[in-house]
């Protein structure tokens, strides 16, 4: 089952950028404009996540972020956002959000950070 990833980020350049940074991946992506549209899409499938991007201050990330919790959504969300909303930051990870990306990110920590938060841990049994 291909995973999709939604993405919440209205700037063409960020778009574009995580667009490429996803590619070959395996992941349908799924671009929203805003937190209505994305309440139309959401799944209840496994492996599936939310990328958002944080303005300045994180506030809309932070409230979007509260918002699915408390209708009890635990879809993993990955915020992207700039080094000075590190309150937003701690504040999104103390509502369960799975990971916050400094900007300007790498390709290779957005994969990293999608990959942790999609696929389950795997546990190594008794050798």
């Amino acid at each position: 089952m291909t995973q999709t990833v939604y993405v919440l980020e209205r700037d063409p350049a960020e778009r574009q950028w995580i667009e490429h940074a996803l590619q070959g991946t395996g992941r349908s992506l799924v671009f929203v404009e805003d937190v209505e549209a994305l309440a139309g899409r959401l799944p209840a499938r496994d492996g599936d996540c939310l990328v958002c991007g944080a303005e300045p201050d994180g506030a809309a990330a932070l409230q979007l972020v509260r918002g699915l919790r408390q209708r009890g959504e635990r879809l993993p969300v990955v915020v992207i956002g700039p080094h000075s909303a590190f309150r937003s930051a701690v504040d999104v990870a103390r509502l369960e959000a799975t990971d916050f990306i400094e900007r300007p990110g790498s390709a290779q920590r957005l994969r990293a950070a999608l990959l942790s938060v999609t696929q389950p841990a795997t546990v190594a049994g008794p050798a």
